[in-house]
């Protein structure tokens, strides 16, 4: 299953995102993968830290690639880029970890980004759960679903991978990706409280209605904006107000 995000417009371009993308491209051009993965029976060391930056294949790459070109885009919108980057870290130190706890006998080798990105879902599940989707099952595609529906079908088809791995040989991080999503869960609605939203709200407020145009509060949607006033969003069907203080929603 595969989870297309519609448009979620940025203020600011994704600097860590694009050089982490190339980073891990510029990785797949190494002799051996092997060296830098993290085995559980092995000591402890750099590869706790490096494996999340090496994918498997080239195609595990470009989906990883298209996940972070996405979603991880406007995580590192809404909490800086140097943050973003620590998270980065946190999330793939935090899969490896899991992976140690499940499987601490195990002499599987493990690389690849998607614990990490599966933390930074769990951050948009909470930061953005309006914005519309695209769900792609093999030939079958549902378009226009709101995010927080297909990010949970995504994470519950993670667990019941995880649940089909303990009874085969396969060792793979299936329970990294859960755990990493709920933990990212936690600290997106962190981030809320701190207002983080607010204030990326208040810069595209500013920057958006130079060019006419308002974002929708709930999908983040462009509507064209003549003046202030009532509006109403085609894609989410929500009514909102807009003044020179902000933005309030209609019932």
């Amino acid at each position: 299953m595969f989870v297309f995000e519609k448009a979620n417009q940025k203020f600011r371009f994704p600097i860590i995102t694009f050089c982490l993308i190339v980073i891990t491209l510029c990785t797949q051009f190494l002799d051996s993968n092997n060296t830098y993965a993290f085995t559980p029976q092995k000591e402890f060391g750099f590869s706790l830290f490096s494996s999340f930056f090496f994918n498997s294949s080239f195609v595990e790459w470009t989906t990883n690639a298209i996940y972070l070109y996405m979603f991880a885009d406007n995580i590192e919108d809404v909490i800086g880029p140097l943050k973003f980057f620590f998270l980065f870290m946190f999330f793939g130190i935090l899969t490896n970890l899991t992976y140690f706890l499940f499987h601490m006998n195990s002499i599987v080798p493990v690389v690849g980004t998607s614990g990490v990105i599966s933390g930074f879902l769990g951050m948009y599940f909470v930061f953005f759960p309006k914005v519309k989707s695209t769900m792609v099952f093999e030939k079958i595609a549902f378009k226009d679903v709101p995010i927080y529906f297909s990010l949970s079908i995504w994470i519950l088809i993670q667990g019941y991978l995880y649940f089909v791995e303990l009874h085969s040989e396969i060792r793979s991080t299936y329970a990294g990706q859960v755990v990493a999503f709920f933990i990212g869960m936690i600290l997106a609605n962190g981030f809320v409280h701190h207002k983080y939203l607010d204030r990326l709200e208040h810069n595209l407020r500013l920057s958006t209605f130079q060019n006419k145009t308002v974002l929708c509060p709930s999908c983040n949607h462009p509507i064209p904006a003549k003046k202030y006033g009532r509006f109403h969003c085609n894609v989410c069907q929500t009514n909102f107000f807009f003044d020179r203080k902000g933005k309030k929603f209609l019932p």
